[in-house]
């Protein structure tokens, strides 16, 4: 089953579905950085913010990491992370939801 191809009309750059392990299950999109470092990066990412949501008294849920032209948004949805790499100013609400109703349809595997 594609869970990401709903991101690709909204421009997305590129999209990654993966485990916890940082091994991609879907990849959408061309360009850098390539699909299996976005997913291994995301993932150490959501292993290293750990400590900080524990102590927060919760876990990782979601989060973005800014450059000065693209943006991360990344939703982690169980043992899996959904994230999305597109150009500043892009419409992030529409893409953030997109990523959430995804998510909804992951939560199955």
């Amino acid at each position: 089953m594609a869970y990401l191809e709903s991101l690709g009309p909204l421009k997305v750059r590129r999209a990654v579905l993966t485990g916890l392990d940082g091994l991609v299950i879907e990849a959408l999109g061309r360009g850098a950085p390539p699909a299996e470092v976005l997913a291994a990066e995301l993932a150490s990412l959501v292993r290293h913010m750990a400590p900080l949501a524990g102590a927060l008294s919760g876990e990782v849920r979601r989060f973005t990491v800014a450059t000065e032209d693209q943006e991360v948004l990344a939703l982690r949805v169980g043992d899996y992370i959904l994230g999305a790499v597109i150009e500043r100013g892009m419409d992030r609400k529409a893409i953030g939801q997109e990523l959430s109703r995804i998510a909804l349809r992951v939560q199955g595997l």
